[in-house]
């Protein structure tokens, strides 16, 4: 979800149509699929031999071993051998990287053994699937993969909703496996200027449902598939009472039926529409909070009780607040302030395995990652934890529970321009290993995170650099490589 709906003052190039577009895609796929076989060390020369596949003919790969950038000696499309290893580099595990291509597009990496022997694999012997990340670009027609939302349908597949910022049109991407190395790209709305805030919601049982705002008529709007991978649709105008349906998120009731909360920017309230239908033909609208300018950013989710929760941040006071649904409709609700004096900007919220709300979202003054738990079920205590410092991040969380019961967090380094992730530590996140999860280029903002099937976390996400959507499939539950955490 963006931070702050952006101004369109500023529209990127115009697209030119190529002829040749379906040849270059297929060459650009083939190119992209660089992968590391192996990696061994030389003890006597200190050297790193590297063999793989697609690392290049033109320009100069580079290669790293956890960060350092490492000179190469030979130079082919299937071996790099570097010069001798700084003295510095000592006995033990590290992150190998090799990233290629004449725009720095392609990228692998794995983990490699530094010591006395080589660290050639026995014959015979497979490399752990569980060890490494994959990162794939979806889609680069044009200026895509803005305020990304991803959801695991029925089909256990992964599909991501994504604003075509070239075109202002609502896309979707649905996944062919687990780890999304590649996707079915649709579009889902292409009237007017469309797409913005979205948010999907699918799974076991019900069809994907997207919420999303209208910019062209200042409206909120629902997209639903009538299959796991959004072939075939029809869309919905479901309030267009003033300028209405910025912010919006999205969760399916206990009923099966849609709940979408959003920002009525007419009024400055936070507001729910209940679908009282799969299709939304009939839907009653709610205010939740309307003290002050409330709603920007929000989040909800379906707690253990069936009644939703929603987090969202409040304008005139720069908190962090909650709103605990009183029923299941949540035409009335208990809303409290969990954090203040600026913070609360791009929440994103779940119910823990201990049944409690857990709350990602940025301190936009101390530009921090911050995280806050209810200790109870009415979040009459709360926990707040900072859980990353490091310069200046935290823009744009999104927060699952993995299949290891504890939350976790995809998120934005402004510094660096890096997509980095969380592992908490405990489900109130009290403490967190902190990793760099995509450093290519300029890449992690939008960013929206699931766990898949597979009980893996994928991340999709926004590659400023390539102007493309990018998907990351996590090799592990923490999203990291053993020794790559940061704290």
């Amino acid at each position: 979800m963006l931070l702050l709906l952006p101004g369109h003052a500023a529209d990127p190039p115009a697209v030119q149509a190529n002829p040749n577009q379906e040849a270059l895609t297929g060459e650009l796929d083939e190119q992209q699929q660089l992968a590391i076989k192996n990696a061994v060390f030389d003890p006597a020369g200190r050297m790193l031999t590297i063999t793989g596949r697609h690392f290049g003919t033109g320009r100069l790969p580079r290669v790293k071993l956890d960060g350092k950038t490492l000179s190469l000696r030979r130079f082919g499309g299937e071996r790099l051998v570097t010069d001798t290893l700084p003295k510095s580099i000592e006995p033990g595990i590290y992150r190998l990287e090799v990233i290629s291509g004449e725009d720095r597009t392609r990228f692998d990496s794995i983990r490699v053994s530094i010591g006395a022997e080589p660290s050639s694999q026995p014959e015979g012997a497979t490399e752990d699937p569980m060890q490494k990340n994959r990162m794939t670009i979806l889609d680069q027609a044009g200026d895509v993969g803005w305020d990304t939302s991803i959801a695991i349908g029925s089909d256990g597949l992964p599909l991501i909703t994504y604003v075509d910022y070239s075109n202002r049109d609502l896309k979707a991407a649905h996944c062919v496996d687990h780890a999304c190395s590649s996707a079915a790209i649709n579009v889902l709305d292409a009237v007017g200027d469309v797409g913005w805030s979205n948010a999907v919601s699918a799974g076991s049982g019900s069809l994907p449902v997207i919420s999303y705002f209208d910019e062209s008529n200042q409206d909120l709007k629902l997209v639903f598939c009538h299959d796991p991978a959004c072939t075939d649709t029809s869309t919905s105008r479901v309030d267009h009472e003033g300028q209405v349906g910025q912010h919006t998120a999205i969760a399916i009731g206990v009923d099966g039926q849609p709940i979408i909360a959003y920002y009525d920017m007419s009024q400055g309230d936070l507001k729910v529409a209940r679908c009282r239908d799969p299709i939304c033909s009939a839907v009653d609208l709610h205010p939740v909070d309307v003290a002050g300018d409330v709603g920007w950013h929000a989040a909800i989710t379906i707690g253990l009780d069936g009644r939703p929760v929603i987090s969202y941040f409040d304008v005139e006071r720069r908190d962090l607040r909650v709103a605990l649904c009183l029923d299941v409709d949540c035409a009335s609700a208990m809303v409290k302030s969990l954090d203040s004096g600026g913070v609360g900007l791009g929440t994103s919220l779940a119910i823990g395995q201990d049944g409690l709300p857990v709350i990602a979202y940025w301190d936009f003054v101390n530009d921090d990652l911050k995280v806050a738990h209810c200790d109870a079920p009415d979040c009459s205590a709360v926990t707040l934890t900072s859980v990353d410092r490091a310069g200046a991040v935290g823009a744009s969380p999104a927060l699952a529970i993995g299949k290891d019961g504890l939350p976790i967090i995809a998120y934005h380094d402004q510094v660096n321009n890096d997509l980095k992730v969380a592992h908490c530590n405990d489900p109130a996140c009290r403490s967190a290993t902190t990793a760099v999860a995509d450093r290519v280029g300029e890449v992690g903002q939008h960013a929206a995170i699931a766990v898949g099937a597979d009980g893996l976390p994928i991340i999709s996400y926004y590659d400023a650099t390539q102007r493309a959507l990018k998907v990351l499939h996590c090799g592990n539950p923490a999203c990291n490589f053993p020794g790559d955490g940061d704290g």
